[in-house]
């Protein structure tokens, strides 16, 4: 599927409010966002994985309006979640294509990664159903099973819930956080219950005189849950841009 029409304005706005997605079920997209962000989300992509970007890339905003026709709403209503993701990236990537002159290709790179590890004295991981659901949890799911790990964000804090948890979904969870790909190397086959509570990725995230004594992510994973991460070198797919251009506005 193609926009049949667009939009894309230079946002000049320093207040302007961040943030773009496509209307559910629909080819209507808007975004007030710097077009490396654009990039990342017709890709799927994490920053990382974006190479050769020039600078206005970054600094630059755009307000991008976009909408297919009511021919193309009803097809992308009728396409499952996953069919309909790849359709709105296939959309972006024409957009970038037509109004941006983008160009790419892929190619495969070492870089900076992590292993996640265990640590030494052995994990501390709960085994399956040791960590009970808790009223908000039996209210949200009903008689649904809770997903393997999830994070939340209240007034304690942040932390991950984990239900039967592999290790290869914590370690997902941990690239998000950390922008950088971690590889599960822990060597543990089994699904885990565990509650990971932390403050921020690294110490130097945090004000000196923050009195909290949560402990930033790379802590809490040794002293709560076993395990490390440890800094390596490994194999990154990146999507290098051969060239883009700022487009006339219309």
């Amino acid at each position: 599927m193609k926009f049949d029409v667009a939009t894309v304005r230079e946002n000049k706005d320093v207040d302007a409010t961040w943030g773009g997605r496509f209307m559910p079920n629909t080819t209507t997209y808007r975004a007030t966002w710097s077009i490396e962000h654009l990039i990342w989300t017709a890709f799927g992509l994490m920053p990382y994985q974006i190479v050769g970007e020039p600078d206005w890339l970054r600094s630059t905003i755009f307000t991008v309006e976009a909408k297919g026709n009511s021919d193309a709403d009803a097809k992308m209503a009728a396409l499952a979640s996953k069919q309909q993701e790849a359709e709105h990236e296939h959309m972006l990537q024409v957009l970038l294509e037509e109004r941006f002159k983008l160009n790419t290709h892929w190619e495969t790179r070492e870089g900076d990664i992590y292993n996640l590890v265990v640590a030494k004295g052995g994990p501390k991981l709960g085994a399956p159903g040791s960590v009970p659901l808790s009223a908000e949890e039996k209210k949200n799911y009903g008689d649904n099973p809770a997903p393997p790990l999830f994070p939340r964000f209240d007034e304690h804090g942040s932390a991950y819930i984990a239900h039967r948890c592999p290790m290869d979904q914590l370690a997902l969870a941990l690239k998000l956080l950390f922008l950088r790909p971690v590889i599960n190397k822990t060597g543990l086959r089994d699904k885990y219950d565990f509650v990971l509570k932390y403050k921020g990725r690294w110490d130097t995230d945090r004000p000196a005189d923050d009195p909290d004594p949560t402990l930033p992510m790379d802590q809490a994973l040794q002293q709560e849950l076993g395990l490390k991460l440890e800094p390596a070198k490994g194999p990154l797919q990146v999507l290098v841009i051969d060239h883009i251009e700022k487009p006339s506005e219309n």
